[in-house]
């Protein structure tokens, strides 16, 4: 037995995140948690993951400290202080009106908005200077599954 032990429901539930491409972070810290089970030393499990041996412990002890709570909500980061993001909210509120309307609407020779076209026009309707990458972060709040080119990249701009 390892430095924790998992009941078997948990275990099935962590194998699964640990497998899952969705969630790098989640899948890491989940391999982590499971060597930890099947009795690897922390300097082994942080080797195998790339974490940090501080960071395996602190997952361990926030792991075990989350008892009342489902496993995949264990393996999330603690609520980040600092300010929050306040152009972030306002543009996500912008975007999601535009995305309402086709960009023929607003003068646009294109019939599906890029970034670099909701840029100009959350700039023009805010009057704030807002960056490209604020752009598409609140983009991809708003949509998640957005076509992305092969690289794994969202296309700026259908030109390039």
């Amino acid at each position: 037995m390892g430095l924790i032990r998992l009941a078997k429901r948990s275990r099935d539930r962590l194998v699964r995140v640990a497998r899952s491409r969705s969630n790098t972070r989640h899948a890491k810290r989940a391999k982590a948690l499971l060597g930890l089970h099947h009795g690897k030393s922390v300097q082994q499990v942080a080797d195998e993951t790339g974490l940090s041996r501080q960071a395996v412990y602190n997952l361990q002890k926030r792991f075990l400290e989350r008892r009342d709570q489902r496993e995949h909500e264990r393996l999330q980061d603690a609520q980040h202080t600092g300010r929050p993001p306040k152009k972030q909210r306002m543009v996500i509120r912008v975007i999601n009106k535009l995305l309402r309307r086709k960009p023929r609407q607003y003068g646009y020779e294109a019939d599906e908005w890029t970034v670099a076209m909701l840029h100009e026009q959350v700039e023009k309707e805010t009057g704030a200077s807002v960056s490209r990458r604020t752009i598409r972060r609140a983009w991809n709040a708003l949509n998640p599954r957005r076509r992305k080119s092969p690289k794994g990249k969202i296309k700026d701009n259908p030109a390039t």
